[in-house]
């Protein structure tokens, strides 16, 4: 599962999650977001197929949860490996010539 998940977030999946991250919308029910696989796919830029594999991915690791149809949260999951890998980037991008 390790190797998985290290896959999984060096890739485009984490991409994808973090750009989901960004599209989130709260109101009295908690941040939501309210877009339909085909939505996401046109706003992302991507093929609903694309998408639906991405979601399945994310889903299957716990960072998003489809709350009903057309409607995805990130979860406290999700939001650490965003956190984490936003660490991550700030230390390979502050490093030059692998200094």
């Amino acid at each position: 599962m390790a190797d998985k998940s290290i896959q999984l977030f060096g890739s485009k999946e984490y991409h994808f999650l973090n750009w989901l991250k960004s599209q989130e919308q709260t109101n009295s029910r908690g941040a939501t977001i309210n877009y339909s696989q085909e939505e996401l796919a046109i706003e992302f830029g991507s093929s609903p197929a694309t998408v639906n594999k991405w979601l399945r991915a994310l889903q299957s690791a716990g960072c998003v949860e489809q709350k009903k149809k057309g409607s995805y949260c990130v979860t406290k999951t999700g939001e650490a490996v965003i956190a984490k890998m936003q660490e991550i980037e700030k230390l390979v991008g502050g490093k030059k010539n692998g200094h």
